[in-house]
Order: C-alpha cells, then structure tokens, then sequence
C-alpha cells in the first residue's frame, strides 16, 4: 500500500499543468530569491521557520440502529473479539485505485481505529433490536451463554472507477457457546455492501460506510434472532 493523496483532494494536480512549474530556478535567480525572502521573514518578525501541522478531518462509524425483531432469544449474549484486516485496521482511510492498488489517506480518517467501533456499534444495535435476552458489550465482565465474534476482511473506499465511489465493507460474524471453553463457532455468516457514495469526497464516502454498516446489523439482527441456537449450558 502506498501513501497518498485520493481523488476527494483539491490539491492534487493534474499531469498536464506540472509543466507550468519550473523544477529549480537559475542558481542566481535562486539565491537573489531566497536571500529576499529570508530579509522579508526577518523583517516581519515572529514568523516561524517551521510549518504548521497539517489538519486531519475525522469521522465516527455511527450507523442506525434496527427495529425489534419478532423473537427474542433466550440466554445472555456477549460481543467478543471484533478484529480488522491488517491492511484496513488503522485509522487512516484506504482508498482502491486499482485491482491491486490501494492507497491511504492521511488527511482524513477515523476518530479510533475502526475494530472497537464496529464491536461497540454491534453490541449497541443486537441489544436495541432485543435479538437476546440480555447483551453485553465488550470488554464488559459477567456471565454470557453465547460469544459473538467478528472479522472485517475490507474496509475501503473503491475509486476504481471515476465519479462512481462505492463504500465497501466485509465482515463475518462467528457466534460460540460461552461456556464449552473451545471457541468453536456452531454459526457464523459472511455480510458485504458495496454502497454507492453520492460524490467523490471523504464526507459522502463515510456517510455510504455508515450506511453499508446500518444494514449489515439490520441483517445480523433477524439472522440471529431466527437461528436455532443450542440450548445454554
């Protein structure tokens, strides 16, 4: 993965006007320059001779949670481990430029690394839609009959093609008995959106993952709450 800039940057110019930019001025010219510039610095007093940090615009994974579902399922249910791909973990955005091109975004990204806010958000919309008995979130201490486990295979902006981004979001899901000790999963079911961003900046892309994420739990939600599960030991 390389490190640049994608195609929601103002700033990045096309091939056709880097011509207009001589690469260095003539030695003298150069010099006469520069010995201008350091005068006129100088002169105005308390200009810094270091720039200033570049601003970082940020972003929540905050999706809509679902309705109730039609049955609760008896027993306690705890979110465990949400794990991200090695590639999309960070909290930098990855954009796809190309069928093995990505690239990330320095310049915007998300508020935390993206596995704690996709395991927060999965333990908020499974107890809101009532898909259990009870719910707890991660890291939360307490008896549990089933652990839900997660892990998110892609998470990147696909700019592949030219004013048609897509938020894309994979994530399977891994549901165990909390109380065999062996962490074999008896159910577990793959979730893909590819949503449609509604331009080609950073602020529409995270609206699209939000919305990507909104109906993978929707989804997650009515599958569990319908699943046979074994009983609670």
């Amino acid at each position: 993965m390389t490190r640049s800039c994608p195609r929601w940057f103002p700033h990045r110019l096309p091939h056709r006007f880097l011509h207009r930019f001589p690469h260095r001025f003539p030695r003298r010219s150069f010099a006469a320059v520069s010995g201008a510039a350091l005068l006129l610095a100088l002169a105005l007093g308390g200009c810094s001779f270091t720039r200033p940090p570049p601003v970082k615009a940020t972003f929540l994974l905050a999706p809509t949670f679902p309705e109730k579902v039609a049955k609760t399922q008896p027993g306690a249910l705890r979110v465990g481990i949400v794990n991200v791909a090695g590639p999309f973990r960070d909290r930098s955005f990855v954009v796809r430029v190309g069928d093995l091109r990505y690239e990330t975004d320095y310049y915007h990204e998300y508020v935390t690394p993206p596995a704690p806010m996709i395991a927060e958000a999965t333990s908020r919309a499974l107890s809101r839609a009532h898909v259990f008995a009870h719910v707890a979130a991660p890291g939360t201490p307490g008896q549990a009959d089933y652990v839900l486990d997660g892990f998110v295979t892609a998470l990147y902006a696909d700019q592949r093609a030219r004013g048609a981004c897509k938020a894309v979001i994979v994530i399977s899901y891994y549901l165990s008995q909390a109380d065999t000790g062996s962490g074999v999963p008896f159910w577990s079911q793959d979730y893909r959106r590819d949503t449609p961003c509604t331009s080609d900046s950073a602020e529409s892309f995270a609206s699209a993952l939000n919305t990507g994420l909104s109906e993978i739990l929707a989804k997650l939600s009515t599958d569990l709450a319908s699943a046979e599960l074994p009983k609670a030991q």
